[in-house]
């Protein structure tokens, strides 16, 4: 399709010639950037997962610390966050 294309904008002259190699050019590296942005998503998605999960261990190491504080010290001496 695009060398017909290709030929009839030739028989029309130079500037639509220019035209459709220029829009074709131009549709093949928007392709090649949204497959760059999809895998960039992609990757970003899996860091947001990992850092999900790092954040609630954290929460429960929280949590842990907190029961120890009040299980071992006495009501007048907790500690403050």
């Amino acid at each position: 399709m695009g060398n017909e294309v290709f030929k009839i904008a030739v028989n029309q002259g130079i500037w639509v010639a220019l035209f459709v190699v220029l829009f074709f050019y131009s549709l093949k590296e928007q392709e090649k950037r949204d497959k760059k942005a999809e895998e960039r998503e992609k990757k970003y998605q899996d860091i947001i997962s990992k850092l999900t999960d790092k954040f609630n261990i954290l929460e429960d190491v929280k949590k842990d610390v907190a029961e120890v504080i009040e299980y071992y010290c006495e009501p007048n001496q907790k500690l403050t966050s």
